[in-house]
């Protein structure tokens, strides 16, 4: 894009006409940026050593189950894409809960299934989520109202019914 902005085959007019599309590209790449920054400055593992503080006192299932999987879904808003927030995110929670006596295959598990259910959290949570929100189908706060019913759902479905088979399933 830079490339393209100095050598003038794009104007920052031709940006203009493409709409909101290309300008969520754009804060994709400095959202992306940022959460790369945040955890190459340590600041994601300034954050695990404080969840394993605060949970340290609670029984493994509902460190897993409960606290693990919710926190991470939750700090989703604050990531511009799964792909950042995976990267940032997946290896703290993961090494949390190891440290916390949760079995690491379980919550692997968890923690990839929700990277993926949270996709409609919001309308920059995935690349698919573009089309909904430059669509003008729904409006912005529509799109949050439903991706965040959608993956309250999810994580209930996933923590009530997908734990217990999980742990069927690996033993």
């Amino acid at each position: 894009m830079a490339v393209l902005l100095g050598t003038g085959v794009l104007t920052l007019g031709d940006i203009g006409k493409q709409g909101d599309a290309l300008a969520t590209f754009i804060w994709f790449a400095a959202l992306f940026t940022m959460s790369k920054q945040l955890n190459e400055l340590g600041f994601m593992a300034f954050i695990g050593e404080r969840l394993v503080l605060r949970l340290g006192g609670l029984p493994v299932a509902a460190v897993s189950n409960c606290a693990c999987s919710s926190v991470y879904v939750l700090l989703h808003y604050l990531f511009v894409s799964q792909n950042a927030h995976l990267l940032a995110l997946f290896g703290v929670f993961l090494g949390v809960g190891i440290r916390l006596g949760v079995p690491a295959s379980l919550l692997a598990f968890q923690l990839l299934f929700a990277t993926n259910y949270f996709a409609a959290l919001t309308p920059q949570a995935s690349s698919a989520n573009l089309l909904f929100a430059g669509s003008g189908y729904l409006t912005q706060q529509e799109l949050y109202r439903w991706g965040a019913l959608h993956t309250a759902l999810c994580l209930v479905i996933y923590l009530v019914v997908g734990t217990p088979w999980l742990l069927l399933v690996m033993r």
